[in-house]
């Protein structure tokens, strides 16, 4: 029976010391951490422009006819696989430029009319492009 609390006074001593050392060692570490800095590829200046789209909904054209809305002209958007090392292009990053361009002439709403896929066109092993309708819609109150 002795042993077997002295074993348990040593191991509970060893825990002891451990976070003892682990205390004193944490105002270390996080000091380790003080001038680290933060690097993105998102632009302070570009950040606008990045979130862009996101301002643009995209409505179904039986959505417009309750709605006040003024048609600011046709768009489209595009998606482009230059090389086979580069992804295969899709409908959403053809439907976010196209919304980014809406955007860029001053319109909070687009319809999609049509997503076409092309293989071999000029400077695209395959791409996919988007038409429709860039628009400024009334806000509801």
């Amino acid at each position: 029976m002795e042993r077997l609390r002295i074993s348990t006074v040593l191991i509970t001593d060893t825990r002891y010391e451990t976070m003892k050392r682990l205390i004193l060692m944490m105002p270390l570490i996080a000091s380790g951490c003080a001038n680290y800095a933060f690097n993105s590829n998102l632009d302070k200046e570009n950040f606008d422009e990045y979130f862009k789209p996101g301002s643009v909904r995209i409505y179904e054209q039986d959505e417009l006819a309750d709605l006040n809305y003024l048609y600011l002209g046709t768009i489209e958007g595009e998606s482009c696989q230059a090389d086979a090392n580069q992804p295969v292009p899709n409908a959403g990053d053809a439907r976010t430029l196209a919304r980014r361009r809406a955007a860029d002439m001053g319109g909070n709403g687009v319809t999609i009319d049509k997503c076409a896929e092309f293989s071999d066109t000029p400077g695209c092993l395959k791409q996919v492009i988007c038409y429709g309708q860039a628009l400024k819609v009334a806000e509801e109150k």
